[in-house]
Protein backbone atom coordinates (compact mmCIF):
# COMPACT_ATOMS: atom_id res chain seq x y z
CA UNK A 1 0.00 0.00 0.00
CA UNK A 2 1.64 3.69 -1.31
CA UNK A 3 1.79 6.25 1.37
CA UNK A 4 -0.27 8.76 0.05
CA UNK A 5 1.00 12.55 0.65
CA UNK A 6 -2.31 15.04 2.02
CA UNK A 7 -2.42 18.27 0.58
CA UNK A 8 -3.37 21.26 2.38
CA UNK A 9 -6.71 22.05 2.11
CA UNK A 10 -8.29 25.01 1.70
CA UNK A 11 -7.55 27.53 4.92
CA UNK A 12 -11.28 29.00 5.18
CA UNK A 13 -12.71 25.03 4.68
CA UNK A 14 -10.48 24.11 7.71
CA UNK A 15 -11.35 27.18 9.78
CA UNK A 16 -15.34 27.08 9.06
CA UNK A 17 -15.12 23.27 10.19
CA UNK A 18 -13.35 24.11 13.85
CA UNK A 19 -15.41 27.38 14.21
CA UNK A 20 -18.77 25.48 13.54
CA UNK A 21 -17.71 22.29 15.76
CA UNK A 22 -18.59 20.25 12.73
CA UNK A 23 -19.32 17.01 13.82
CA UNK A 24 -15.90 14.55 13.12
CA UNK A 25 -13.84 17.37 11.84
CA UNK A 26 -12.96 19.49 14.83
CA UNK A 27 -9.84 17.48 15.70
CA UNK A 28 -8.32 16.97 12.56
CA UNK A 29 -9.19 20.87 11.76
CA UNK A 30 -7.69 21.99 15.01
CA UNK A 31 -4.27 20.07 14.07
CA UNK A 32 -4.64 21.60 10.76
CA UNK A 33 -4.80 24.85 11.73
CA UNK A 34 -2.14 24.86 14.07
CA UNK A 35 0.15 23.04 12.33
CA UNK A 36 -0.09 25.58 9.32
CA UNK A 37 -0.55 28.65 11.45
CA UNK A 38 2.70 30.21 11.10
CA UNK A 39 2.68 29.77 7.68
CA UNK A 40 -1.05 31.70 6.62
CA UNK A 41 -1.31 35.81 6.09
CA UNK A 42 -1.66 37.82 9.43
CA UNK A 43 -5.28 38.31 8.62
CA UNK A 44 -6.27 34.38 8.54
CA UNK A 45 -3.58 33.90 11.47
CA UNK A 46 -5.99 36.36 13.31
CA UNK A 47 -9.16 34.79 12.74
CA UNK A 48 -7.19 31.30 13.88
CA UNK A 49 -6.02 33.03 17.25
CA UNK A 50 -9.47 34.58 17.93
CA UNK A 51 -11.28 31.11 17.32
CA UNK A 52 -9.07 29.18 19.65
CA UNK A 53 -9.94 32.05 22.02
CA UNK A 54 -13.41 31.31 21.72
CA UNK A 55 -12.78 27.60 22.43
CA UNK A 56 -11.99 25.68 24.94
CA UNK A 57 -9.34 26.44 27.70
CA UNK A 58 -6.73 23.39 26.19
CA UNK A 59 -7.25 25.88 22.87
CA UNK A 60 -7.02 29.07 24.97
CA UNK A 61 -4.32 27.86 26.42
CA UNK A 62 -2.65 27.42 22.90
CA UNK A 63 -3.28 30.65 21.79
CA UNK A 64 -1.65 32.72 25.07
CA UNK A 65 1.85 32.57 24.25
CA UNK A 66 1.10 33.38 20.58
CA UNK A 67 -1.01 36.40 21.31
CA UNK A 68 2.39 37.77 23.38
CA UNK A 69 4.57 38.05 19.60
CA UNK A 70 1.20 38.55 17.52
CA UNK A 71 -0.50 41.05 19.08
CA UNK A 72 -2.91 43.60 17.74
CA UNK A 73 -5.57 45.65 19.21
CA UNK A 74 -8.37 44.09 17.75
CA UNK A 75 -8.40 41.06 20.02
CA UNK A 76 -8.57 43.37 23.28
CA UNK A 77 -12.16 43.20 23.29
CA UNK A 78 -12.08 39.50 23.38
CA UNK A 79 -9.20 38.96 25.69
CA UNK A 80 -10.73 41.23 28.37
CA UNK A 81 -14.14 38.95 28.16
CA UNK A 82 -12.38 36.02 28.42
CA UNK A 83 -9.94 37.58 31.89
CA UNK A 84 -12.79 38.92 33.19
CA UNK A 85 -14.57 35.35 32.88
CA UNK A 86 -11.93 33.13 33.82
CA UNK A 87 -8.72 34.75 35.24
CA UNK A 88 -6.13 32.45 33.79
CA UNK A 89 -2.95 32.63 34.30
CA UNK A 90 -1.54 33.15 30.50
CA UNK A 91 -4.08 35.40 29.71
CA UNK A 92 -2.65 37.79 32.41
CA UNK A 93 0.62 37.64 30.81
CA UNK A 94 -1.17 39.59 28.04
CA UNK A 95 -3.10 41.87 30.19
CA UNK A 96 0.06 43.33 31.82
CA UNK A 97 1.86 43.29 28.60
CA UNK A 98 -0.96 45.04 26.68
CA UNK A 99 -3.63 46.71 28.52
CA UNK A 100 -3.95 50.36 29.87
CA UNK A 101 -1.95 50.75 33.01
CA UNK A 102 -5.47 51.76 35.17
CA UNK A 103 -6.72 48.95 33.93
CA UNK A 104 -4.07 46.46 35.60
CA UNK A 105 -4.23 48.95 38.19
CA UNK A 106 -7.59 47.87 38.98
CA UNK A 107 -7.01 44.12 38.77
CA UNK A 108 -3.99 43.75 40.60
CA UNK A 109 -5.31 41.96 42.87
CA UNK A 110 -6.31 39.21 40.22
CA UNK A 111 -2.85 39.50 38.53
CA UNK A 112 -1.15 37.92 41.16
CA UNK A 113 0.77 35.06 40.06
CA UNK A 114 3.98 33.78 41.01
CA UNK A 115 6.13 35.36 38.20
CA UNK A 116 3.70 38.28 37.10
CA UNK A 117 5.25 40.41 39.64
CA UNK A 118 8.25 40.78 37.99
CA UNK A 119 6.43 41.79 34.90
CA UNK A 120 4.38 44.52 36.55
CA UNK A 121 7.44 46.18 37.46
CA UNK A 122 8.74 45.72 34.00
CA UNK A 123 5.58 47.62 33.03
CA UNK A 124 5.47 50.10 35.66
CA UNK A 125 9.06 50.26 37.45
CA UNK A 126 9.86 54.01 36.04
CA UNK A 127 6.43 55.28 36.44
CA UNK A 128 6.68 57.87 39.61
CA UNK A 129 5.43 56.25 43.19
CA UNK A 130 5.76 52.88 42.02
CA UNK A 131 8.47 51.06 44.34
CA UNK A 132 9.43 48.04 43.30
CA UNK A 133 9.24 45.88 46.22
CA UNK A 134 12.55 42.94 45.83
CA UNK A 135 11.16 41.08 48.46
CA UNK A 136 8.64 39.50 45.59
CA UNK A 137 10.69 38.89 43.21
CA UNK A 138 13.50 35.82 42.73
CA UNK A 139 17.07 36.83 42.70
CA UNK A 140 17.70 36.55 39.54
CA UNK A 141 14.45 38.73 38.80
CA UNK A 142 15.76 41.63 41.04
CA UNK A 143 18.75 41.88 38.68
CA UNK A 144 16.72 41.53 35.52
CA UNK A 145 13.88 43.87 36.18
CA UNK A 146 17.19 46.81 37.51
CA UNK A 147 19.42 45.70 33.72
CA UNK A 148 16.24 46.08 32.01
CA UNK A 149 15.11 49.44 33.37
CA UNK A 150 18.39 51.06 33.78
CA UNK A 151 17.83 51.34 37.49
CA UNK A 152 21.24 51.34 39.96
CA UNK A 153 21.62 48.77 42.50
CA UNK A 154 24.43 49.16 44.86
CA UNK A 155 27.59 46.84 44.76
CA UNK A 156 27.00 44.81 47.86
CA UNK A 157 23.62 44.43 46.78
CA UNK A 158 24.41 43.00 43.75
CA UNK A 159 27.13 40.42 45.39
CA UNK A 160 24.05 39.21 47.65
CA UNK A 161 21.80 38.33 44.86
CA UNK A 162 24.33 37.07 42.78
CA UNK A 163 25.33 34.72 46.19
CA UNK A 164 21.79 34.04 46.94
CA UNK A 165 21.27 32.28 43.28
CA UNK A 166 24.71 30.37 43.92
CA UNK A 167 23.10 29.20 47.22
CA UNK A 168 19.84 28.26 45.94
CA UNK A 169 21.23 26.29 43.57
CA UNK A 170 23.35 24.16 45.91
CA UNK A 171 20.19 23.71 48.28
CA UNK A 172 17.86 22.72 45.10
CA UNK A 173 20.74 20.57 43.91
CA UNK A 174 18.14 17.80 42.39
CA UNK A 175 17.00 21.16 40.11
CA UNK A 176 19.18 20.85 36.81
CA UNK A 177 19.63 23.78 35.58
CA UNK A 178 22.98 23.30 33.82
CA UNK A 179 23.93 25.25 30.80
CA UNK A 180 25.13 23.37 28.20
CA UNK A 181 26.31 24.85 25.13
CA UNK A 182 25.51 23.45 21.47
CA UNK A 183 28.79 23.15 20.16
CA UNK A 184 29.66 20.62 22.88
CA UNK A 185 26.92 17.87 20.99
CA UNK A 186 25.95 16.82 24.02
CA UNK A 187 28.53 16.23 27.01
CA UNK A 188 29.93 19.07 29.71
CA UNK A 189 33.45 19.91 28.56
CA UNK A 190 34.62 22.24 31.33
CA UNK A 191 33.50 23.44 34.26
CA UNK A 192 32.79 26.74 35.80
CA UNK A 193 30.01 28.60 38.35
CA UNK A 194 28.63 30.06 35.65
CA UNK A 195 27.30 26.88 34.36
CA UNK A 196 24.22 27.30 36.41
CA UNK A 197 22.04 28.94 34.03
CA UNK A 198 20.70 31.78 36.49
CA UNK A 199 23.33 32.17 37.92
CA UNK A 200 25.47 33.10 34.07
CA UNK A 201 22.00 35.04 33.30
CA UNK A 202 22.48 37.36 36.91
CA UNK A 203 25.79 37.45 36.49
CA UNK A 204 25.17 38.87 32.79
CA UNK A 205 22.74 41.46 33.76
CA UNK A 206 25.49 42.66 36.68
CA UNK A 207 27.93 43.11 34.41
CA UNK A 208 25.85 44.67 31.69
CA UNK A 209 24.86 47.10 34.07
CA UNK A 210 28.57 47.77 35.42
CA UNK A 211 28.65 47.33 38.69
CA UNK A 212 31.72 47.69 40.06
CA UNK A 213 33.68 45.89 42.58
CA UNK A 214 30.96 43.57 42.30
CA UNK A 215 31.50 42.35 38.81
CA UNK A 216 35.44 42.05 39.04
CA UNK A 217 35.21 40.00 42.76
CA UNK A 218 32.66 37.69 41.76
CA UNK A 219 34.31 36.98 38.20
CA UNK A 220 37.61 36.69 40.69
CA UNK A 221 35.73 34.11 42.72
CA UNK A 222 34.46 32.06 39.74
CA UNK A 223 37.88 31.60 38.02
CA UNK A 224 39.49 30.54 41.42
CA UNK A 225 36.45 27.81 42.06
CA UNK A 226 36.72 27.04 38.02
CA UNK A 227 40.30 25.86 39.39
CA UNK A 228 39.60 23.75 41.97
CA UNK A 229 36.27 21.96 39.92
CA UNK A 230 38.53 21.07 37.32
CA UNK A 231 41.52 19.77 39.36
CA UNK A 232 39.12 17.66 41.42
CA UNK A 233 39.31 14.05 41.64
CA UNK A 234 35.80 13.85 41.39
CA UNK A 235 35.92 15.43 37.84
CA UNK A 236 38.83 13.10 36.59
CA UNK A 237 37.48 10.22 37.76
CA UNK A 238 34.13 11.11 35.40
CA UNK A 239 36.13 11.75 32.30
CA UNK A 240 37.01 8.06 32.45
CA UNK A 241 33.61 6.71 32.95
CA UNK A 242 31.70 4.95 30.35
CA UNK A 243 28.32 7.01 30.95
CA UNK A 244 25.43 8.14 29.10
CA UNK A 245 25.59 11.77 27.92
CA UNK A 246 22.37 12.86 30.58
CA UNK A 247 24.25 10.35 33.47
CA UNK A 248 27.48 12.17 32.64
CA UNK A 249 26.13 15.88 32.71
CA UNK A 250 24.11 15.44 35.59
CA UNK A 251 27.17 14.39 37.71
CA UNK A 252 28.95 17.27 36.40
CA UNK A 253 26.50 19.34 37.25
CA UNK A 254 26.60 18.36 40.60
CA UNK A 255 30.53 18.33 41.26
CA UNK A 256 30.21 21.99 39.69
CA UNK A 257 27.54 22.56 43.23
CA UNK A 258 29.51 20.66 45.23
CA UNK A 259 32.41 23.56 44.96
CA UNK A 260 30.03 26.37 44.68
CA UNK A 261 28.76 25.23 48.01
CA UNK A 262 32.14 24.73 49.92
CA UNK A 263 33.92 27.51 48.78
CA UNK A 264 31.47 30.30 49.18
CA UNK A 265 32.42 33.21 51.19
CA UNK A 266 29.87 32.56 53.54
CA UNK A 267 28.87 29.21 54.41
CA UNK A 268 25.12 28.15 53.17
CA UNK A 269 24.72 27.08 57.60
CA UNK A 270 25.56 30.76 58.04
CA UNK A 271 22.94 32.25 55.01
CA UNK A 272 20.17 30.22 56.31
CA UNK A 273 20.89 30.82 60.18
CA UNK A 274 20.35 34.91 58.81
CA UNK A 275 17.55 33.75 57.66
CA UNK A 276 15.58 32.04 59.79
CA UNK A 277 17.27 33.07 63.36
CA UNK A 278 15.57 30.28 65.01
CA UNK A 279 17.62 27.30 63.56
CA UNK A 280 20.66 28.20 65.28
CA UNK A 281 19.84 26.77 68.42
CA UNK A 282 19.00 23.50 66.43
CA UNK A 283 22.29 24.24 64.62
CA UNK A 284 24.83 24.30 67.56
CA UNK A 285 22.78 21.06 69.61
CA UNK A 286 23.21 18.76 67.32
CA UNK A 287 26.64 20.27 65.71
CA UNK A 288 24.77 19.87 62.17
CA UNK A 289 26.69 20.38 58.76
CA UNK A 290 25.64 19.93 55.08
CA UNK A 291 27.17 17.26 53.52
CA UNK A 292 28.11 18.34 50.11
CA UNK A 293 29.30 14.63 49.21
CA UNK A 294 25.85 13.13 49.33
CA UNK A 295 24.30 14.93 46.22
CA UNK A 296 27.20 12.84 44.17
CA UNK A 297 26.49 9.79 46.35
CA UNK A 298 23.08 9.88 46.37
CA UNK A 299 23.22 9.03 42.30
CA UNK A 300 25.18 5.95 43.04
CA UNK A 301 22.85 4.65 44.87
Amino acid sequence: MKNITKHNRPINTVLKEYIERQKGKVVEARKELQRRFYGLDWNIQKKVLVAHLKSSKSDREWAYPLLLNYWDDSFKPCVQEIWETFHEERCSWIIIRYFPKGYIFNNLHLLNYERNYMFICLRFGLDEGFVIEKEKLKPEDVLYVHYRLGIGIQPNEAKAWLYEIAIDAVLNYYRNDLDLRPSEQGRITELYPQRIRQLGRALYYVNEMGIEPTVSDFSEWCESVKQIMNNSHEWKELQQRNLLDWEFNMRAYRIILKYIGINLHESIMENLINKFPQLKKLVDELKLKIDFDYMLKELEE
